[in-house]
């Protein structure tokens, strides 16, 4: 448990949505699974 992260902070909640609030100053988003894993997202 644990390991999904949002911007790096952990995501209790499965379901939880990610909204505009979660964009960082430079407008993405961060996913990261595990220590190796990580993505970040541009809005269109």
């Amino acid at each position: 448990g644990g390991a999904v992260r949002l911007n790096d902070q952990p995501v209790a909640d499965e379901r939880r949505m990610v909204t505009q609030a979660d964009l960082t100053a430079d407008g993405v988003v961060k996913l990261s699974l595990g220590k190796k894993k990580h993505i970040l997202v541009r809005p269109v």
